[in-house]
């Protein structure tokens, strides 16, 4: 079984909140993608979940016993989108391509670069799940305090985890709550969160910037554990920080990529300022099209 290596870039036509057509190539270890509103990145892993998922594919809704129903979607009422998505694995560099029809894909088509291999339809889905695929965050879902990544194999990877995240916390002046992770994966804070933690309840869910920091220690833990890592694409809600903590975050988690030699690639949402500060990769910003 191969393993997704690295995610070299993608591009689409427009789906759900980010409808407007988007490319990005990425950095071998660490990318940001800032758009301007957090429901964007919402929809962008949204999207990447369903390139890669192999239960979607309904290619039955452009039959022609739907076809009333594929006149309706194609109308406007839900928007036909889409996507590319170039990848490397150890042993190739793969092409994926689908079509969606709302949350549904009804084409697929998967090519091996350099080669005349190329597989459609179903054929391609099931190749497809042969891969070891990318990890991706959401930002919903009962497993929000989980360990999505990497679950602690013993104490000692549970206590390397913990003093990671906790470190990397102090560094950047969020050290005033510190974050647990129990035996069975579950990430959890204790202490006051301060501002950048307003609204949020530990027992529910951890706020984003150190949610962020464990889904990096997870992460780095796996690289260290197994010499190798998936790409991970989590997303980083900045609201809660300053200009001066969100940058500082970012850099350290650039850093720590290069050094641990991951591909970690977090979306966000952030001022223009700020994304030239952080090198990020900036949507369109939706007030053009406003008149």
């Amino acid at each position: 079984m191969e393993t997704i290596r690295e995610i070299i870039e993608f591009s689409h036509d427009g789906y759900g909140q980010m409808w407007y057509p988007f490319a990005a190539s990425l950095e071998e270890n660490n990318t940001t993608i800032s758009a301007e509103y957090y429901f964007e990145i919402s929809d962008l892993l949204t999207l990447m979940l369903a390139m890669f998922g192999t239960n979607n594919h309904q290619p039955e809704i452009m039959s022609n016993r739907n076809a009333k129903m594929s006149r309706k979607h194609l109308v406007g009422l839900a928007k036909k989108t889409i996507c590319t998505i170039r990848f490397r694995t150890e042993k190739s560099e793969y092409i994926l391509h689908k079509c969606f029809i709302g949350h549904y894909s009804t084409e697929a088509r998967l090519q091996k670069v350099g080669s005349t291999i190329t597989y459609h339809g179903q054929n391609a889905i099931q190749t497809l799940g042969k891969f070891n695929k990318p990890i991706i965050i959401d930002d919903g879902g009962l497993y929000l305090n989980g360990s999505l990544i990497f679950k602690p194999l013993d104490s000692y990877s549970r206590s390397c985890m913990v003093s990671l995240s906790n470190n990397w916390a102090r560094m950047i002046g969020l050290g005033d709550a510190r974050i647990e992770l129990d035996f069975e994966g579950r990430w959890s804070t204790m202490g006051e969160s301060g501002s950048w933690g307003r609204g949020m309840s530990a027992r529910n869910r951890i706020p984003s910037p150190l949610r962020l920091l464990t889904n990096l220690a997870q992460a780095v833990m796996k690289k260290r554990t197994y010499g190798m890592c998936a790409p991970v694409f989590t997303p980083f809600n900045v609201e809660t920080l300053n200009e001066f903590e969100a940058i500082a975050m970012m850099d350290l988690v650039r850093n720590v990529c290069k050094e641990e030699n991951i591909q970690f690639i977090v979306g966000i949402n952030s001022a223009s300022q700020t994304n030239t500060m952080i090198n990020a990769i900036e949507t369109p910003r939706l007030s053009i099209y406003e008149t």
